[in-house]
């Protein structure tokens, strides 16, 4: 017996080893630079640091206006102690999601145990989340989505122990949920169907105690008091990413298809194409695809900052397992559990299909652990359950074994060597790269004018120079509202942040202009300076100095 726990331990250890080597590895080189979100929330949590303020001067908020997308406060603040550390830089701002990601893993086991009590399941499960595409991306970011996953699986699990002898864990349970709404947005959603389909499944079993009442009053004052902190902003987020977010669409699916018809403002033409009909088409639409065999085990979704171009967010050799764990859960298994584990996968894609980008991998990762441990059901199923003859059950396990290495093999050289090289323009890699050509003795004294100021070049100015926090709250200006509620920075510095005018930037005295290399004019090219180039070699911003 002490030897079975002592290979029990060693396992277990060994799968947290692998979890931790995949999501540390490299972890401020991969991904190439920081994108603008995580420069965002890294210079963010650098200036509470050394100011207490965020980029608008604003002490200690709860509710972070950025780029006007308004970021939840805890994965911010999180990252105040990494930076404090280690110094401002790729690794401290996505070590917390790394940490949680390692975390989801470790908690994967005692959650799926807990729910099946099965050891080896319990391990299984814990293994396919360690490798998991899916996981392993999205820990290597700056992921709030990450965190909220890590702060789920551990409430579900203290509410799943404080039903036996620990009655206590109920009101940490009800503080890890209440945190998940500090964390992600997405979270509104399906926290706020989690509990409650919880709650109900274990009506029966959870105790009518103080506690239970002291766990319920926590929760619904802690998320009471994030929901009014961060109302307007809320409604500004779902106003830019909602089903209703882009006219056109709206536009082309509703008021064109009208006017085709003899009467356009006839009651049944008003019954066929409205805002309603449009939002329940593509709710469904939206909801059916995330579960699609494309979004999850072939090429994953279109945002390249999540996604490795032409590869799912679960292996190849996932998707007839997790369709045989879906059957096993609803025609054979039997108890609460079972409801749980179909509540949680049935509800993780809500959030995401109110938006108008669904299906949406960030969005979605809200089904980890249960996506692990649906397809470790359907191994469990085939292998033990189906085959009964040891010698088949020994080659099948063998041959999935294989299939899986193959796949994994295919991930690991297409994340960690070929992602870097090819996906480098959609994150800060060319940004850190003009950030030490802007500092070389030729151009540190000059002024700067930097094209494109809606993809927020000065983010990953302040994030790369380690600007001074205090004196960008003074020097900061800034163009008016947009209509979608964003805002883009205009100057700061020595930095101005426009489009270039060839025809007469080139008269201005001692200043460095910065512009996509597609959009200089071809007999302006030999003025050039310098140049940002991708690792494949393409060049993406050209330098041009005058005197």
């Amino acid at each position: 017996m002490i030897r079975k726990h002592k290979y029990a331990l060693l396992l277990f250890l060994l799968i947290v080893v692998i979890a931790a080597i995949l999501r540390l590895f490299e972890l401020q080189n991969i991904p190439p630079g920081v994108n603008r979100d995580e420069a965002s929330i890294g210079w963010t949590a650098y200036s509470l640091l050394h100011t207490g303020k965020d980029e608008y001067g604003r002490l200690f908020p709860l509710s972070f206006q950025s780029f006007g997308d308004w970021k939840l406060p805890l994965y911010i603040y999180s990252v105040m102690i990494p930076v404090a550390i280690f110094g401002l830089g790729e690794f401290a701002t996505r070590l917390p999601s790394a940490l949680a990601g390692i975390g989801v893993v470790i908690f994967a086991y005692f959650l799926v145990k807990e729910l099946t009590n099965n050891q080896k399941l319990s391990f299984l499960a814990m293994f396919l989340t360690a490798i998991a595409p899916w996981d392993i991306l999205l820990s290597r970011a700056s992921v709030e989505a990450n965190v909220a996953v890590f702060f789920t699986t551990v409430a579900v699990l203290c509410f799943l122990k404080s039903l036996k002898k620990y009655n206590w864990l109920i009101v940490l349970s009800a503080v890890f949920f209440a945190l998940t709404y500090f964390t992600y947005a997405g979270n509104y959603v399906f926290t706020t169907l989690l509990v409650p389909g919880i709650v109900f499944l274990y009506r029966k079993s959870i105790p009518r105690t103080k506690i239970t009442l002291l766990a319920v009053t926590v929760f619904l004052l802690l998320s009471a008091f994030i929901g009014v902190i961060t109302l307007s902003a809320n409604r500004t987020k779902i106003s830019g990413i909602g089903i209703f977010g882009d006219p056109a669409v709206v536009h082309a699916q509703i008021e064109i298809p009208r006017t085709q018809h003899p009467n356009p403002n006839s009651l049944e033409v008003k019954l066929l194409y409205n805002r309603v009909e449009f939002a329940g088409e593509t709710f469904l639409k939206n909801y059916f695809n995330s579960f699609s065999p494309q979004f999850l085990f072939e090429t994953g979704g279109t945002n390249n900052d999540h996604n490795i171009l032409n590869f799912g967010n679960g292996y190849l050799v996932e998707a007839p397992f997790f369709l045989l764990g879906l059957i096993y859960l609803i025609a054979i298994m039997k108890g609460k559990e079972k409801k749980l584990i179909l509540w949680w996968v049935l509800i993780s894609p809500i959030a995401a299909a109110i938006t108008k980008d669904a299906p949406h991998t960030t969005r979605q990762l809200a089904i980890f652990p249960m996506f692990s441990l649906v397809t470790a059901l359907g191994i469990w199923y085939l292998c033990v359950i189906c085959m009964q003859k040891k010698i088949v059950r020994i080659f099948a396990v063998i041959f999935i074994v294989l299939i899986f290495v193959i796949n994994f093999a295919v991930f690991i050289d297409r994340y960690y060597v070929v992602f870097p090289r090819n996906e480098a323009a959609n994150w800060g890699f060319i940004y850190r790269d003009l950030n030490n050509q802007l500092q070389k003795p030729e151009f540190k004294n000059k002024q700067v004018v930097i094209s494109e100021p809606t993809h927020s070049p000065y983010i990953f100015l302040l994030f790369y120079q380690k600007y001074d926090p205090a004196s960008y709250q003074k020097e900061a200006v800034r163009y008016p509202l947009t209509s979608d509620g964003f805002l883009h920075v205009k100057q700061f510095g020595r930095f101005t942040f426009r489009d270039v005018d060839w025809g007469k930037d080139l008269n201005l005295p001692n200043t460095v202009l910065v512009d996509d290399t597609s959009n200089i004019p071809e007999g302006i090219r030999s003025k050039q300076r310098g140049g940002v180039y991708l690792p494949s070699g393409e060049e993406m911003f050209s330098i041009i100095s005058t005197k």
